[in-house]
């Protein structure tokens, strides 16, 4: 049984949840929120960061290394592509997300005046509605990593304000991935609420 510690309103735990989910595997899940997480984890994770995976006895923790760890360690369904150049592609593709999206998310929820956060969102989707236009997922007709790491931030626009149904292309992208019965069975009860307070 994989153990996983979770914060439920992390969208790194987020992502690691959906990739357990894809897989059908057995968790044990023990939830702590980012600033509740007690001293002895350390022994566990020095770093003290979420989510963090045990596996047989290795611990693993930032949530695209554990993604790529359990898609290799438990490979049906796969969730990588089955080319070493769409693999990097894909891989290039987390890592954008990660660099680009999920900072402008973070600063949208962290700074009182949104202005400015939306304003840069909004230009991102922009480009991103035009990208999906020509494709199913993100990366062509498969459902990868990529679209694991851009699932949780597309789910928290609407509670902040941010209407998916602008961009044509992007909500049916987001849709997509919001009706995979894993991304069901991956939300925490404080992620079922985002949308139910709505």
């Amino acid at each position: 049984m994989v153990t996983l510690y979770s914060d439920p309103k992390c969208p790194h735990s987020h992502r690691t949840r959906i990739v357990l989910a894809e897989k059908d595997l057995p968790v044990e899940t023990i939830e702590y929120e980012a600033d509740e997480i007690p001293e002895d984890f350390r022994q566990i994770n020095p770093y003290a960061t979420l989510p963090t995976v045990i596996d047989r006895e290795v611990v693993f923790f930032e949530s695209a290394v554990i993604n790529e760890y359990l898609d290799e360690r438990y490979p049906h369904p796969p969730l990588k592509p089955g080319s070493p150049a769409t693999r990097a592609q894909m891989r290039l593709a987390v890592m954008r997300i990660e660099q680009e999206l999920y900072p402008l998310y973070f600063n949208l929820i962290r700074v009182k005046k949104k202005t400015e956060p939306l304003r840069k969102i909004r230009s991102y989707f922009d480009m991103l509605d035009a990208y999906l236009a020509k494709q199913e997922f993100f990366i062509g007709e498969q459902y990868t990593l990529a679209d694991v790491s851009m699932a949780p931030i597309l789910w928290r626009m609407k509670p902040n304000n941010v209407d998916l149904s602008k961009w044509r292309y992007l909500n049916r992208y987001a849709h997509s991935l919001f009706e995979r019965p894993a991304f069901e069975r991956a939300l925490s009860e404080y992620e079922e609420l985002l949308h139910d307070s709505f």
